[in-house]
């Protein structure tokens, strides 16, 4: 996807939006992980949960020096800012100042910060850019648009895409870790990068007539793992 002009101030600002999900109870186990899920799903929740529960690596703005996150377990957050410094300067990017939401995804679907999307045939060519990761060629046959409520809920390690409202190429990415059927509505949980700032949470959206709704942003469907 062409970078636009200050494309990382939009898509920053756009990662600021209020959220309609709500933070996940916190358990013992915060993400379980499924005996039927590929090795690739299993690999990429369990970088998740360890990203949501261990401190990870910032900078402020105008500074070299490294600091630790501070994680929350009861709230389901790990904040990578001090005093709402809110630099986008994380590990995830590479501390590049660019909004991180789709690093974050490519970070834990390989295991690495920045990879080389050449040497991934399923990693969006500009992760980046959370739109990449329904438009890029290289997902094509992963991404799966939202046909409404009734469509089949994605699984652990799917990547779940909202454009902002009023725009086709910024919006938000978020990591589903857990599913819910048997609640009604359905849910889905997950882990997400570039929340309300600087932060990793872990969320839980009813799946509705809209989808996974989060405010001023159009739910577009998700991509698959594998």
């Amino acid at each position: 996807m062409t970078r636009r002009p200050a494309l990382a101030l939009v898509l920053a600002a756009a990662a600021l939006a209020a959220s309609t999900a709500v933070a996940a109870p916190a358990t013992a186990d915060p993400i379980p992980v499924g005996s039927n899920l590929s090795q690739l799903r299993q690999d990429t929740v369990k970088r998740a949960s360890a990203a949501l529960n261990n401190p990870r690596a910032f900078k402020l703005a105008g500074s070299d020096t490294i600091h630790k996150s501070t994680v929350y377990p009861a709230r389901n957050k790990n904040v990578l800012e001090l005093d709402g410094s809110n630099a986008n300067r994380v590990v995830f990017n590479h501390y590049n100042g660019n909004s991180w939401c789709g690093s974050f995804i490519a970070a834990m679907w390989t295991g690495k910060t920045m990879p080389d999307a050449s040497a991934y045939p399923r990693l969006p060519r500009s992760y980046e850019s959370s739109q990449a990761w329904r438009t890029d060629a290289k997902v094509s046959t992963l991404w799966h648009p939202f046909t409404g409520a009734g469509q089949r809920l994605p699984r652990p390690g799917d990547v779940l895409v909202w454009s902002d409202d009023g725009s086709s190429w910024a919006g938000h990415v978020g990591l589903v870790v857990q599913i819910d059927t048997s609640s009604s509505p359905r849910t889905v949980t997950t882990v997400e990068g570039n929340v309300s700032g600087d932060e990793i949470r872990k969320l839980t959206y009813a799946w509705g007539s809209e989808g996974p709704k989060r405010t001023g942003k159009t739910f577009r469907g998700y991509t698959a793992r594998d």
